[in-house]
């Protein structure tokens, strides 16, 4: 039997959207030894992030481009348009939401106690955006198309179009998500954790953002940089970290 006669494609489009983005949850949450989060707490953060954000991500960024395109997305127009949203707008809508709604979910719970923390956290909310956001995508891409009804270039409607594009955004866009919203909370950790203004923040966010933006603009070539930095920061976190053992 088929594998798409077995299964109704928003089946197929939820899991090739969840398996990559809680394959990289397990990942990143592992590499906190010293002292993990409450699994509990990453759940609703995991949540927040596929629901909440992401819902009011769609409707600001859907308001945005409409007015953008003069109230008609089904125009040439539009679909122009969509090129410059992408690296202009839509990285400033989804990195302060995925932000706000990190420090929402996370700022104020007894877990948030070391300074990589709120990379996690951060993490933990891009990944749960980045799977809704490509459950969306990923229903399209059985139908061989991509945003405003564009056709996708690199393979035919079918569920073959839907595993590719499964596995480009598990290995790159779920990346970019968890990445730019680390990158985020770190800036959430200096703002809690080290009493750091909120321009601290805000200049993390600022990052984020443009790694968001140059991923939008060149896919691919650019996501080393995001990743790096993330590293790094996670790194110089973990050494920071009042339940790492002495180093001698």
């Amino acid at each position: 039997m088929a594998l798409s006669a077995a299964m109704p494609p928003f089946v197929l489009a939820l899991l090739g959207a969840l398996v990559p983005s809680l394959a990289w949850l397990a990942f990143f949450y592992t590499r906190d030894r010293h002292d993990p989060e409450p699994k509990g707490l990453i759940l609703r953060l995991f949540l927040l992030g596929a629901f909440g954000v992401s819902l009011v991500a769609g409707l600001v960024n859907t308001v945005l481009l409409l007015g953008l395109a003069g109230g008609d997305l089904t125009t040439a127009t539009a679909a122009a348009l969509f090129g410059t949203f992408a690296v202009g707008i839509a990285p400033v809508t989804e990195e302060t939401l995925k932000y706000l709604g990190t420090s929402l979910g996370a700022r104020r719970s007894r877990a948030f106690d070391e300074p990589v923390d709120g990379i996690i956290y951060g993490v933990t909310v891009g990944l749960g955006f980045a799977a809704a956001e490509s459950v969306d995508y990923l229903t399209q891409a059985i139908e061989g198309v991509g945003p405003l009804g564009t056709p996708i270039g690199f393979c035919t409607a079918g569920v073959d179009c839907l595993v590719q594009t499964a596995f480009l955004r598990g290995m790159g866009s779920a990346v970019l998500h968890a990445a730019a919203s680390g990158i985020a909370g770190y800036g959430l950790t200096r703002r809690v954790l080290d009493g750091r203004p909120r321009r601290t923040a805000v200049g993390w966010v600022l990052v984020a953002m443009l790694c968001h933006a140059l991923w939008n603009a060149t896919g691919f070539l650019s996501l080393a940089l995001p990743v790096v930095i993330l590293v790094t920061l996670m790194g110089r976190s973990m050494r920071r970290s009042p339940f790492a053992p002495p180093r001698w």
